[in-house]
């Protein structure tokens, strides 16, 4: 589902993710869910950065695709390797304790903060209900609405999908929870949370902070 006024749509992680546009390489969803990720939170990030830095074979990721531990390995290489202060943690949603309930209270918790953006792998045919799509896919958690209980997702390819699509939550756990043949698990999320505010080199806040800070002050 389309959304076509994104200004009526409550405003918490959505705020740093649509300041921010991406459209993703070809068969290349994974690595521009990173970039993506590290630009909402205030580290201006392109796909062709984390590849250069990680040195991550390009063949591989178009021929093969990455599986949800691939792709917090090159997110988690890439934090180290540019020093960004950020903690990364991944989440298969085979753990028995992730439950759709814990889900839904981790999604609630997510959008609310600002300082963490939640990346999901889950299957597009599920997802979307549409079996002529391909399978996995990557893209970031921006908002969540408890009274329709339906999450919003920033797309990652939104030529194809869109830029932002709403799922119902019981349908993308379940669409999280679908297992990828390449690692025989279930899909899940991976969590980045800025552990403190973005700078420039000259200690400056970076323009992604600035522009955040000038939405909030609009809307108080």
């Amino acid at each position: 589902m389309d959304i076509d006024n994104i200004g009526q749509i409550s405003k918490r992680d959505l705020e740093i993710i649509q300041l921010h546009q991406f459209q993703q390489p070809i068969y290349c969803c994974n690595v521009t869910a990173i970039a993506y990720a590290l630009t909402a939170l205030g580290y201006l990030t392109t796909v062709d950065e984390i590849f250069y830095a990680t040195q991550l074979p390009i063949a591989s990721v178009l021929d093969d695709g990455m599986t949800l531990a691939e792709t917090y390995d090159t997110c988690k290489i890439y934090i180290e390797r540019k020093g960004l202060p950020l903690s990364i943690r991944m989440d298969h949603f085979d753990k028995p304790s992730l439950t759709l309930e814990a889900f839904i209270r981790e999604v609630e918790t997510a959008v609310c903060n600002e300082n963490d953006v939640h990346i999901l792998n889950f299957n597009t045919r599920i997802a979307h209900e549409n079996p002529s799509l391909e399978g996995g896919h990557f893209s970031l958690l921006a908002d969540y609405d408890p009274q329709t209980q339906e999450v919003t997702i920033a797309d990652t390819n939104p030529k194809r999908y869109t830029r932002f699509w709403k799922c119902p939550i019981q349908r993308m756990y379940t669409a999280c929870v679908d297992k990828d043949s390449s690692s025989n698990r279930s899909r899940g999320m991976i969590v980045l949370r800025r552990l403190e505010p973005a700078k420039t080199g000259n200690g400056a806040l970076h323009p992604a902070e600035l522009a955040l800070n000038a939405l909030h002050a609009e809307n108080s």
